[in-house]
């Protein structure tokens, strides 16, 4: 069997618009696929031509089946899209989608006609044995058009031991040249899966049934030795978990065989600020162990919106471990939220002004946003208050959901954070800072996002100079508040 296991592009919201790391996904995939078949990697995200060239590139290798990862609401549109493209050109091949997205949307994707079968949950057991077996009746974990109706198999219990696991086959996509972040090679390595917490918006959660399972340290380092032997160790290596700081003790562990290799390579983490300042001493550890950037969720300084968004922890918390992390050298990458239900159009303002004071080095501004699979989703649905059906504006960045502000007034807060986070004199000055992972982390994402954040001073300079020339508006955004909530 010829299997070819693909990377959608489509929409590139949020920072995708500015690089992308390794897939990951599919890599792993690949490494439980490759006994059974010849499989083939494709990264379309950068490749030239549409969604009609791609499909007609891969049907013309020859493929018995394509499976197509969906992990996100912006790749769902050019993922069915390619599958129907793929199909008018050869009915023959069989096309499987698979991720979180298309987990909770299995029967909507195989409704479009052109999609075979979807893999629910967890895929490299599932895709093992589909190409093995070659076929789906009877294989846990699949969803399948049998004929003319769909066909749900039973659930696949969850991998107790994530060790069981292989690694990546990264051979298979030997140029790798694009997975960077500015001038440094980013890899991804995952430590763990799931998250015990339960945040509205987030599907994460339900996708691992409420449960948050960890590799061993010493499966962990061997990956990490697996990349340093690969591609030498000036890179970072980005913990691509959901949680990494759940098992604060493990962390520790982490860190102390990461100081014993000695290399230069760096690390980022997603982690909860309220773990983080619970132990404090950890934080010291990660400092030492070259941990140059945490993505943290900041979210809002609203804490009537942070409690009926079920967040768990508290804005104070979160502001102290951002003092905490910078205080061991390591930079912050802070994901903030606009719009969450209930949210007025003034909260909107105040958690839009509060964000270039969280003291956060690079900035993530997403509008919050229903994804399937999240309780957000399903209350939004229940409730009527959706008011987007495509799935290509589920982007991140607009309204999709009743009460929240227009796209336009919603655009204006956005650029004025991102304006004044990276145009403000704090910003600049940090960028002449001593501080070494600091430092990096500023310049890097400085460099990255320097055409945009012109943009933006361009666009901010001439809306000024029209200003004077407008008619007045019949109602104005409410004023921003600048102090620090």
């Amino acid at each position: 069997m010829r299997l070819f296991l693909v990377m959608p592009t489509g929409l590139r919201a949020g920072y995708e618009k500015f690089f992308w790391t390794s897939p990951l996904g599919i890599e792993t995939l690949a490494a439980h696929a490759r006994d059974h078949a010849e499989v083939t990697l494709v990264d379309t995200r950068g490749r030239r031509g549409g969604v009609e060239a791609h499909a007609a590139w891969l049907a013309a290798q020859g493929p018995d089946m394509i499976g197509v990862t969906v992990n996100s609401a912006p790749h769902t549109k050019y993922s069915v899209a390619l599958a129907r493209a793929v199909k008018r050109l050869d009915d023959g091949i069989r096309v499987i989608l698979g991720g979180q997205q298309a987990t909770f949307l299995a029967d909507e994707l195989l409704a479009t006609g052109g999609v075979d079968a979807v893999v629910r949950g967890e895929g490299e057991f599932t895709l093992e044995e589909i190409v093995r077996t070659g076929g789906f009746a009877g294989v846990a974990g699949v969803s399948w058009r049998d004929g003319g109706r769909i066909r749900h198999e039973a659930d696949r219990p969850l991998i107790d031991d994530l060790d069981t696991v292989r690694m990546p086959a990264r051979d298979l996509l030997a140029d790798r040249s694009g997975y960077r972040v500015g001038a440094y090679r980013v890899e991804g390595l995952e430590t763990s899966r799931g998250c015990p917490h339960r945040c509205s918006f987030c599907s994460v959660r339900n996708f691992h049934r409420g449960r948050w399972r960890p590799k061993s340290v010493g499966r962990v380092m061997a990956e990490v030795d697996d990349l340093m032997e690969r591609y030498g160790d000036r890179m970072v290596i980005y913990f691509a978990d959901d949680s990494f700081a759940t098992d604060m003790r493990r962390v520790e562990q982490l860190c102390r065989a990461i100081v014993e290799r000695r290399s230069n390579a760096y690390f980022w983490c997603q982690a909860r600020g309220d773990a983080l300042v619970a132990h404090p001493e950890v934080v010291a550890w990660m400092g030492k162990a070259r941990f140059a950037a945490v993505l943290m969720g900041i979210e809002t300084p609203i804490p009537r919106l942070m409690a009926e968004a079920r967040k768990g922890a508290s804005i104070k918390q979160i502001m102290d471990a951002v003092d905490l992390l910078h205080a061991h050298d390591i930079g912050v990458w802070g994901t903030f939220v606009l719009g969450l239900p209930g949210e007025t159009p003034e909260e909107t303002a105040a958690s839009a002004a509060f964000i270039p004071t969280a003291g956060a080095d690079v900035v993530q501004i997403t509008v919050a946003t229903p994804i399937p699979g999240s309780e957000l989703y399903d209350r939004a649905k229940a409730d009527g208050l959706l008011t987007a059906h495509d799935w290509d504006a589920f982007d991140f960045g607009s309204p999709t959901m009743l009460g929240q502000l227009p796209k336009p007034a919603m655009d204006a807060l956005l650029h004025r954070a991102y304006l004044k986070t990276y145009m403000s004199g704090r910003f600049f000055r940090s960028l002449l800072s001593r501080r070494t992972n600091l430092n990096r982390l500023r310049r890097t994402a400085f460099r990255v996002f320097g055409r945009w954040i012109w943009y933006l001073a361009i666009e901010g300079a001439v809306g000024l100079l029209k200003r004077p020339f407008a008619r007045r508006p019949a109602a104005a955004l409410p004023s921003l508040r600048t102090e620090k909530a």
